[in-house]
């Protein structure tokens, strides 16, 4: 498995990618919150075999709504922390 990691911001977000192993597979970087932000999330992820990456992200709010569902429509597995689970934790 290959595991992406998404830090999710107001205009910017960050994330990196691991193996199973704990291997670097992309170093952390900054993509921003937009048509062209997620095309270099595309971009970043494109080397890796798609069906055995799965995306894991915080949920601040409604920050990164668009982003989740572009990521879903791209047929990518998405796992979010709803967001009112850290408000009630």
């Amino acid at each position: 498995m290959i595991y992406v990691g998404i830090d999710i911001a107001k205009l910017n977000h960050f994330a990196a990618a691991v193996s199973s192993d704990g291997k670097i597979l992309i170093e952390p970087f900054q993509f921003s919150n937009d048509y062209d932000g997620f095309y270099l999330l595309l971009s970043k992820l494109a080397p890796l075999d798609q069906h055995s990456i799965i995306i894991g992200l915080e949920s601040t709010a409604h920050c990164g709504d668009n982003l989740v569902r572009f990521l879903i429509c791209k047929d990518f597995k998405v796992y979010s922390q709803p967001y009112h689970d850290f408000v009630h934790a």
